[in-house]
């Protein structure tokens, strides 16, 4: 099977990308009939060692199969073929179908003009500077003095109070839920988060191994009954959640809840790593649950959810008494965040270029929420103008499967609930539509018009056989 893939690869042409290649190979295989449905899948480690090629290479093909519906990702037993779709599966996989598809599965801003203007603007200035200490230095672990600064009152925006000597500068949000987590559990502790979470705390339970647990949640978030319920029968070393706009269900969770979570947290001696990347968005938000929390939370934010992509810079603020033993981690994890990264944050929260960001990106998610309510109104779960994406229950003559698969053979791609479960936990029958998927307006409200046909229409027989 892999020599197959293999010649593939060893035919790449100069400026092909070797992951495309390989989930072409890949697509082929199960087209063709050589990897039947169900069939699992070799290993990535196994593959990556095999083919001679990065691990991460082999992560984002089997990643771009599943999001087309290819293939199916199990939690703890590996990757699998998924039903086989009436179309041929490769062609969904040419790079062409990236410029005529509309991706609805990636959460990210929505990029306008004035970005592009704002991130030139700002590069001419950094380079027009003669001494560029972000470029040089080496030793500040924890992040430049001036950065920090700025991050503590940028957190301090968001509502939540901190200092330089208990701040991390991290590079984005990931790096800083994995410094908390690494910093606090050991193989086989208990971690506790939404049932539907976002899928880098299930990563990092593989990778730390430590085991994660799904609470109940409802419309506002996770229920505190079965937080306490979970505290008084079994060892819990931590609960990492996001109040705000909770991925992928855009929860939001009310004070007084928060405050009942804290007070829980408390009573068991439970740390708290509350996830706050999508906080900045909202023009109204309760108090953090970790501002109740002084020598149990952990707060995270990054800019890659509010200001651009690729601005992979976030802060950490942690108890005074677990300082040190977190910049320690940092130090071997990735000696320290980007520099260069932290001096464009820090810029664009001094000069006001930050919050006016914010401000556009939710102008821009009005827009676009305005236009899932006309089309899917009458379907959405969760549709707060501020949030990034949408939480659509989908009609009950639908197989979730089927539907994902129908959409992307009209070049609309969307996310199943599936990356988001933590094992155990009830699959719902509903998607995931990130708002920030490239195109104009007009082409974003054609794309959820297709969605809202696709939902009003029965499948075809054969899509249940």
């Amino acid at each position: 099977m892999m020599e197959h893939w293999r010649e593939a690869l060893d035919a790449v042409r100069g400026g092909e990308s070797k992951y495309k290649i390989l989930v072409q190979a890949i697509a082929a295989d199960i087209e063709n009939g050589s990897l039947a449905e169900g069939t699992r899948l070799p290993p990535q480690r196994e593959v990556s060692q095999k083919l001679g090629i990065s691990v991460q290479t082999v992560t984002n093909a089997y990643k771009e199969l599943e999001q087309h519906g290819v293939i199916r990702c199990e939690v703890g037993r590996g990757s699998f073929v998924a039903k086989r779709v009436t179309e041929k599966v490769a062609s969904y996989m040419l790079d062409r179908a990236e410029r005529s598809l509309v991706d609805f599965s990636i959460a990210r801003i929505v990029y306008t003009e004035e970005h592009d203007a704002v991130w030139r603007e700002t590069c001419a200035a950094l380079a027009a500077q003669p001494d560029q200490p972000w470029m040089r230095a080496c030793r500040p672990i924890a992040g430049f003095e001036h950065h920090r600064a700025a991050a503590v009152e940028w957190l301090a925006g968001l509502g939540m109070k901190s200092s330089i000597e208990t701040l991390l500068i991290t590079n984005g949000a990931s790096h800083a839920q994995f410094l908390a987590l690494a910093s606090l559990v050991s193989p086989g502790d208990t971690v506790l988060t939404d049932s539907l979470t976002d899928h880098g705390v299930i990563g990092s339970a593989q990778v730390l191994g430590f085991t994660l647990k799904g609470l109940d949640s409802d419309e506002y978030g996770i229920q505190p009954d079965h937080f306490e319920d979970m505290c008084a029968n079994e060892r819990i070393t931590a609960l990492v959640c996001t109040p705000n706009l909770n991925n992928p269900t855009s929860s939001l969770m009310p004070d007084s809840r928060r405050r009942a979570i804290a007070r829980i947290a408390e009573r068991y001696g439970v740390y708290v790593i509350e996830d706050d990347v999508f906080g900045p968005l909202l023009t109204q938000r309760p108090a953090p649950i970790t501002s109740h929390l002084p020598e149990l939370g952990f707060y995270l934010t990054s800019f890659t959810k509010s200001l651009m992509t690729g601005l992979r810079t976030g802060y950490l603020a942690m108890p005074r008494r677990l300082a040190l033993r977190v910049e320690s981690i940092l130090r071997v994890n990735s000696w320290m965040a980007t520099p260069l990264l932290a001096e464009v944050a820090t810029r664009w929260i001094a000069d006001g270029t930050a919050e006016h960001l914010v401000q556009v990106q939710r102008e821009c998610l009005a827009l676009r929420h305005k236009m899932v309510e006309e089309h899917l109104g009458e379907f959405a779960i969760s549709n707060h103008p501020c949030s990034l994406s949408t939480w659509v229950g989908i009609p009950g003559h639908w197989q979730l499967d089927s539907l994902v698969q129908q959409l992307r053979h009209r070049l609309v791609a969307v996310t199943s609930p599936d990356p988001f479960l933590v094992l155990g936990a009830p699959r719902p029958n509903a998607i995931r539509l990130c708002l920030g998927a490239e195109g104009s307006d007009v082409r974003i409200n054609g794309a959820l018009g297709t969605i809202a046909s696709v939902f009003r229409q029965y499948p075809q027989v054969h899509d249940y056989l």
